[in-house]
């Protein structure tokens, strides 16, 4: 019976959320569930990066400041990648790998438009995300905000993640062993 019930609710028009954010000064407002989920979703910073895209006003104004960097936002803006201050100044070294997670991801998002309306909603198999970064699972550092501070400063990386992964343990409740 509540099978029966549920599938009738899927034809149904999804409901607001109700929203509230703070707690001294509280800040309420209607969304969608899909709205919600997006927002969230850029809040985590693991799961992903935002990022720019360069435009002709940004560099001018940009070369006033910093001509070396004025030069790499040009780089960027040539290429039409859209890229953060991290990745900005590492352009020049990684400019391939972000040249290879363009055309990956161009023709990832060709594959998922294919995929029909109701689902499922799987990454395709045909689709190569290799050059992607960051990813969950993956074994480097590259896109992750340990890739500047290790170009700068290498073996920095080293030293910083046992002390995070022991951070991330206690967190999530769990005891960890601290290290002498």
């Amino acid at each position: 019976m509540a099978f029966v019930r549920s599938l009738r609710r899927c034809g149904e028009k999804v409901p607001d959320i109700f929203m509230q954010f703070g707690l001294e000064q509280q800040f309420r407002f209607v969304s969608h569930p899909g709205v919600f989920a997006v927002s969230k979703i850029l809040e985590m910073r693991t799961i992903s990066q935002m990022r720019a895209n360069f435009t002709e006003e940004n560099i001018e104004k940009i070369k006033g400041f910093d001509p070396d960097l004025a030069r790499k936002a040009q780089i960027a803006y040539d290429n039409k990648l859209p890229v953060n201050f991290q990745q900005l100044e590492l352009i020049e070294d990684i400019l391939p790998r972000l040249l290879e997670e363009k055309t990956q991801l161009s023709a990832a998002r060709t594959e998922v438009a294919k995929l029909p309306v109701g689902g499922p909603y799987e990454l395709p198999k045909s689709a190569d995300v290799s050059a992607c970064r960051p990813i969950p699972g993956q074994k480097d550092i590259q896109g992750t905000l340990l890739e500047l501070p290790e170009a700068k400063y290498p073996g920095m990386a080293a030293k910083v993640v046992p002390a995070i992964q022991q951070s991330q343990a206690i967190a999530a409740g769990g005891t960890a062993a601290i290290k002498k």
